[in-house]
């Protein structure tokens, strides 16, 4: 008998051989009129960076179903979250609203308190909650309400306790989900109250996907006639950075053959270093697993014959770790990543698919900017359900854009009042248009960037365009102060 870890060397070998040397999709059989509501399989990734698929540049890691997906569906290229940590972005999601919003008040990583108000930090950190409010509907409530079977799987951080998990916020099925923002390990034991465990040395998203694809098999068995909406939040690529052996051993056979450094090499930004190349094999092997897990959704929407009514939305919460200590990533051209407002932070990799839409839409790449609570709306709205205006109040349906039309145009907004364990300090953007605009809280200075011809935030033109700094940074406090956000303050001295 093959011991565990034989046999699961030999799943990875077969997984990793079918997408390397074949990309190819069962047919579909679509066994549901398209006049029935779609299901939804919305795919969150934890700390994946803008460059770390290969649709978006990246030459060292294999993404070849991310890459498929972008192909198929419609992509986006400015694409944010609403915040350069996760629980406040994941609270965007569920809510569609801005994360500071007086309501939510979830503005840092949930468990943060052990980097609020050190005797270095210059200003004092505003309190965050420690869970998402229940009287918060949340998408999957609105889901739920209308008569879809709800699953989510994976990662949650959005309750300290358990009466805050998934399962009381609109979640038939909870798997994995609880307080914790990292699994502690990739391998198995797991020690998640939400997750059993499984044999020794089991990798978890390789489990996570078998309990993904088992839902949605017992799903079309006994509820075909039933839509589901299905979140599968991955724990990839969070820290920590573990993958098995076999995999990163190929990773570090590619990188040796690309001719890769075998460390990080690094630039200097406000005093933090942040990593500026990609040869890491522990990580790549972790993308890769991550992109396995996405083509084997795909191929069993498409054995079962629902992949033709079933939308599909792939996006990260945040950018990708790119500070030493943490950095295993780059997101050039984009300037730093996680933990900070500068696109790096901010700006992610999305795509959404739908068959009936994104086969013939007009525009397969779109430009216009974009947010996470956005995703609420959207997909209401694509489902053909009533949409809840007075919950979804920051986000805008993004079905136009899917049609090939336009969205009216708007301004998007950033609240990040704390230190971040990646070298971030308190600090607010807004974009209008072309624009952007930084305000740090440290010493109330102002960053300027044209993004148009300056992706990398590398030319500050504060100085050059003084009126366009004090029009946006009006604009950005009074929207902060119309949503009830909460600001640092200045320590006193003395």
């Amino acid at each position: 008998m093959l011991k565990i870890y034989q046999l699961n060397k030999l799943i990875a070998n077969i997984l990793f051989l079918a997408c390397l040397l074949v990309n190819v999709s069962l047919p579909a059989q679509n066994k549901k009129h398209k006049t029935s509501p779609p299901n939804v399989v919305f795919i969150l990734v934890d700390d994946m960076g803008w460059k770390d698929v290969g649709y978006q540049g990246s030459d060292y890691y294999l993404t070849p179903n991310v890459d498929k997906l972008a192909t198929s569906g419609v992509r986006f290229t400015n694409a944010y979250a609403a915040n350069p940590v996760c629980s406040p972005t994941r609270a965007s999601i569920m809510t569609g609203r801005d994360p500071a919003d007086k309501h939510v008040n979830i503005t840092n990583w949930i468990g943060a308190e052990k980097y609020e108000n050190r005797i270095d930090d210059k200003v004092i950190q505003p309190h965050v909650a420690d869970h998402l409010p229940l009287d918060e509907f949340t998408m999957g409530e609105a889901f739920q309400k209308n008569g879809y079977s709800t699953y989510f799987v994976g990662k949650w951080h959005l309750g300290e306790t358990a009466e805050y998990w998934p399962e009381h916020q609109g979640f038939d099925v909870n798997v994995a989900g609880w307080s914790k923002g990292n699994p502690g390990s990739y391998f198995a034991p797991y020690h998640n109250p939400r997750l059993d465990d499984g044999p020794d040395g089991e990798y978890l998203p390789f489990r996570l996907a078998r309990e993904v694809l088992g839902f949605i098999d017992t799903h079309e068995k006994e509820n075909p006639e039933k839509p589901f909406l299905m979140y599968l939040s991955m724990y990839n690529v969070h820290t920590p950075i573990e993958a098995p052996k076999n995999l990163v051993q190929r990773f570090e056979e590619r990188r040796i053959k690309m001719g890769l450094p075998e460390k990080g090499t690094y630039e200097t930004d406000k005093g933090v270093k942040n990593r500026t190349n990609q040869s890491d094999p522990t990580y790549a092997a972790m993308v890769w697993a991550m992109d396995s897990v996405v083509g084997m959704m795909e191929n069993k929407l498409h054995s079962l014959g629902i992949a033709d009514n079933t939308a599909i939305v792939f996006f990260s919460d945040n950018g990708g770790l790119s500070a030493p200590g943490y950095g295993v990533t780059t997101n050039r051209p984009l300037r730093g990543g996680k933990g900070w407002v500068t696109e790096g932070g901010i700006r992610e990799p999305l795509i959404i698919s739908y068959p009936p839409l994104t086969d013939n839409s007009k525009n397969k790449v779109v430009d216009e900017p974009v947010i996470s609570y956005d995703f609420y709306p959207t997909l209401l709205d694509l489902a053909g359900l009533p949409l809840e205006p007075e919950q979804h109040t920051s986000g805008k349906s993004l079905l136009p854009l899917l049609k090939g039309k336009h969205i009216k145009k708007r301004n998007l907004y950033w609240h990040y009042p704390h230190y971040s364990p990646q070298g971030g300090t308190p600090a607010s953007a807004i974009r209008i248009g072309k624009w952007k605009l930084i305000h740090f809280y440290e010493d109330n200075s102002f960053e300027l960037y044209n993004l148009e011809n300056d992706i990398s935030e590398s030319k500050n033109i504060a100085s050059t365009f003084p009126e366009k700094v004090q029009e946006m940074s009006k604009d950005l406090n009074d929207y902060l102060v119309s949503i009830g956000a909460s600001y640092p303050v200045p320590k006193i001295k003395g």
